[in-house]
């Protein structure tokens, strides 16, 4: 394996080309990229390995591991918007809004969650605890 960055990402370029159903490729790529500040490139790669249902929660991750709020943010709510009705994808979301100090969206998440859910005691409690916050 070459020691420098773009030659590693040439070489698992090549690996797809001739193994495109190896997803550990894709992996070490997409870390490759990551490293080197592609962001998009990375994403792709993500793409390519990761079932739909949780690609939104990894893109975030990677954006917001990386300082990307605003697309972090968009990427959660993307989650969301393809299933209005899971109280999980808005939990990463409302978890996300306390990393990033957005204590008052993070409480309209919860209340939505209780809107869904009323009797979700988990979401009572972190909005209880928010709102003292406040």
């Amino acid at each position: 394996m070459a020691n420098n960055i773009k030659e590693q990402i040439k070489e698992f370029s090549e690996l797809i080309k001739k193994y495109p159903h190896v997803k550990e490729f894709y992996i070490y790529r997409s870390y490759l990229y990551e490293k080197t500040k592609q962001y998009q490139k990375a994403i792709e790669d993500y793409k390519m390995i990761v079932p739909a249902y949780y690609l939104n929660f990894d893109i975030a991750g990677v954006c917001e591991q990386n300082g990307l709020i605003k697309e972090a943010e968009r990427f959660y709510t993307q989650a969301i918007n393809e299933d209005k009705k899971n109280i999980h994808k808005y939990f990463h979301r409302i978890y996300f809004y306390i990393r990033i100090k957005e204590i008052e969206k993070a409480i309209l998440d919860c209340k939505t969650v209780l809107e869904i859910s009323p009797k979700e005691e988990t979401v009572k409690t972190l909005k209880k605890i928010l709102t003292e916050r406040i």
